[in-house]
């Protein structure tokens, strides 16, 4: 049998990307300290900054976890 997927909490994922964008971990190191792919922190610090740059311009920001296009924009019409 396979192995199962972890699962991470939002709060998991949001202090580790915060983390690495405070420059106290860099992305490998994080990813060997929390067990996790380095490719997937660099995918859950995309989605955050993302989600902080739709919500400065005044859109609804994407939910955490889901790529930016299923996300509703409020300012198409």
């Amino acid at each position: 049998m396979g192995k199962q997927r972890k699962t991470w909490s939002t709060d998991a994922k949001e202090a580790i990307v915060l983390s690495v964008l405070r420059g106290e971990l860099g992305v490998a190191e994080a990813a060997r300290q929390h067990g996790a792919n380095e490719s997937l922190i660099h995918t859950w610090k995309t989605q955050f900054l993302e989600a902080g740059r739709a919500r400065v311009l005044g859109r609804t920001a994407p939910v955490w976890g889901l790529p930016a296009f299923l996300a509703t924009d409020q300012t198409r019409v």
